[in-house]
């Protein structure tokens, strides 16, 4: 039978060290999936590989009887990588059926990311899916899994709000900025510095609508290599502030010692704007912006513990959130097992119908060929024949399925029981693939 195995490991329980022993590109992705089912014998294969994450997932052949199919992955790994077995498995996780279908649904639906919610997982898990599939390392299980596991990605985004609110410093700061102007279109933001930090959260700014942006700093090469990258204007820093009479949004990022931003030159600039709305960003630390810029009317000043402070709060909602998303993955996983199963068994009930129904037809014809008989009687003959399969098949297929529902009785058992007295031959098994 189809036994679905994952071994991973992930940040939760391994330093980036030796994540990046794990780690594949996309080349050795390709390797790895034909060295998989050609090597190590595994009817099926996907692999995932993040920054954060790198796990396996395999459907083993049923004729691996003698090897446990974790431990294939095991040595998979460790001869691919060069990683000692013992090494492995300090930093990994093994998962087999249910719970590997449960893991796989909280990994799409971003329950196990670093940040709660976040969405780029469930594009790179399709992403390595779609690879699998054009290597030819998924099949009918790895594909019916991975579709459902979108599915449930989807369905936890769309009932609950986990995936809502800023959870990270750049974020927070676009969302404010939606608080106080409602649109970002047609807005101006100004950065001053070319630190990491102000970059990441002018993108964001960008891609949520901001159509100009102004870079100033004290070298100016710097401000034109950084204001390159968003089509932007690049000036040099001046006191006086001149640069922001245009801005809507300042964003402030340097390792000046005093304050690049005072309360009297900005309210100089602000007059010059007619006091219209100006929403200031300082993550420096020690701060950019003086802290009595908040007391100018209509400017609204934000530093770096103000926007923790959102995030805690959203990262607080999210798990909260959390708590529904896990009900769901455990219910769709619980379900999806079930249907697996039921799924599994079909083979055989359609090896064993289709041996019972080639005898009888046999017997039948010959029958037909030693009488003759009228149409109608022919008919009547051919439906008894029929009706008789149906009959002798009922209970043993109807008791088949019952033992996929009931999980105390183990149905593969009763499956390699029909296969072994009626002879049935595999290829029906393969008519699923």
């Amino acid at each position: 039978m189809n036994n679905i195995v994952s071994v991973g490991t992930s940040h939760h329980i391994a330093p980036i060290e030796f994540r990046e022993k794990l780690a594949f590109s996309e080349e050795q992705l390709i390797e790895s999936l034909h060295n998989l089912r050609n090597s190590y014998h595994l009817k099926e294969a996907v692999i995932l590989s993040t920054c954060n994450r790198v796990e396996v997932y395999a459907v083993a052949n049923s004729q691996m009887i003698s090897e446990s199919p974790t431990k294939t992955l095991i040595d998979f790994l460790s001869h691919y990588h060069r990683i000692g077995v013992d090494m492995l498995k300090k930093w990994s996780y093994l998962h087999q059926n249910i719970e590997s279908i449960q893991h796989l649904f909280r990994v799409t639906s971003s329950l196990d990311s670093m940040v709660v919610g976040e969405s780029q997982i469930l594009g790179q898990v399709k992403e390595a899916y779609d690879i699998s599939r054009s290597a030819g390392g998924s099949g009918t299980i790895l594909n019916r899994l991975f579709t459902k596991a979108f599915s449930v990605g989807k369905r936890i985004r769309t009932e609950t709000t986990i995936a809502s609110g800023a959870v990270s410093i750049s974020y927070a700061a676009v969302e404010l900025a939606k608080k106080i102007f409602n649109s970002l279109e047609d807005k101006t933001v100004a950065i001053i510095g070319a630190g990491e930090m102000s970059e990441l959260t002018a993108k964001h700014l960008v891609t949520n609508g901001v159509s100009k942006v102004i870079v100033a700093n004290r070298t100016y090469e710097r401000a034109v290599k950084l204001a390159d990258k968003f089509k932007g204007t690049p000036v040099s820093y001046d006191e006086d502030l001149s640069f922001l009479i245009d801005a809507d949004i300042v964003i402030s990022s340097t390792e000046a010692p005093t304050y690049m931003i005072k309360r009297k030159q900005l309210a100089e600039i602000m007059k010059k704007r007619k006091h219209q709305y100006m929403f200031l960003i300082d993550i420096a630390v020690p701060r950019d912006i003086e802290p009595d810029v908040n007391k100018i009317n209509h400017a609204f000043l934000y530093n770096i513990d103000d926007l923790e402070a959102v995030v805690a709060s959203n990262i607080k909602d999210r798990h909260e959130e959390a708590y529904l998303a896990e009900q769901i993955v455990t219910e769709e996983a619980q379900k999806f097992h079930d249907q697996l199963q039921i799924f599994e068994v079909n083979p055989t009930i359609k090896a064993l119908h289709q041996q019972f129904q080639e005898i009888a037809d046999v017997e039948l014809q010959e029958c037909l060929n030693l009488t003759e008989l009228s149409n109608t009687q022919e008919t009547a003959i051919t439906s008894m024949a029929h009706a008789i399969v149906k009959k002798l098949l009922h209970h043993p297929i109807q008791n088949l399925r019952n033992s996929v529902n009931d999980g105390n009785t183990d149905h593969t058992q009763y499956v390699h029981t029909l296969k072994q007295l009626f002879a049935l031959d595999e290829k029906y098994d393969k008519e699923q693939e």
